[in-house]
């Protein structure tokens, strides 16, 4: 069954923030958790570093359902800055666990834009809310002017694979990243959409 009608919202509202921080750490668990833990205080510092303009989110029934973090010239969806880790972990550990951190950034060309993170709330995967957000994003990209939209999954993500390449992503490399093997991540795989002037099928989006 599909979830209809889902609205696409330019941004997170701040009523949403919370659950956002808290599908986030779901999602990517195994890389969050060994540098931010496994409790309350590692989605409240999620939250915080969250961008909010630098995302679209999904919504049913003024809920959300779930979201697609986005990066961009100079802006991420998180904003990971070394004093939020000292703040938080004390003057050496902070360090430690900030050089972790960058360990996963995702540099953009310029002209392109680059999904940086999908999650969707559990109870409603399988319900089309995926191919909303992922035909958002490159809706999105079509209308600022962006060449091309990328994404890298790990490859611990067997079904967001599939469903990028469903939706028209392209193979491009699969990149080999032996330091993220605590993360229990051997490789990355690179997929790409180019924006053309036929695009994905319209997806309108709302401003916060």
């Amino acid at each position: 069954m599909k979830l209809y009608p889902i609205q696409i919202h330019q941004g997170l509202d701040p009523a949403h923030l919370q659950r956002a921080a808290q599908l986030y750490f779901d999602a990517f668990r195994r890389q969050a958790s060994p540098i931010l833990g496994i409790n309350e205080q590692a989605v409240a510092f999620i939250r915080r570093c969250i961008n909010p303009q630098q995302a679209l989110s999904a919504i049913f029934e003024d809920k959300l359902a779930g979201f697609v973090g986005l990066r961009y010239g100079d802006q991420s969806f998180l904003r990971l800055r070394l004093s939020q880790f000292v703040d938080r972990f004390g003057w050496m550990l902070g360090r430690i666990r900030f050089r972790q951190a960058s360990l996963f950034e995702q540099p953009v060309g310029a002209g392109d834009l680059r999904i940086e993170s999908i999650a969707v709330d559990p109870a409603m995967r399988g319900q089309g809310v995926g191919t909303w957000l992922l035909n958002a994003a490159t809706d999105f990209a079509g209308r600022q002017g962006f060449k091309a939209v990328h994404i890298n999954i790990p490859d611990t993500a067997s079904d967001l694979l599939k469903l990028c390449r469903r939706v028209g992503f392209n193979y491009v490399s699969t990149q080999t990243r032996s330091f993220l093997k605590p993360f229990n991540i051997n490789n990355f795989v690179t997929l790409t959409k180019i924006i053309s002037l036929s695009g994905s099928p319209n997806v309108p989006v709302t401003a916060e």
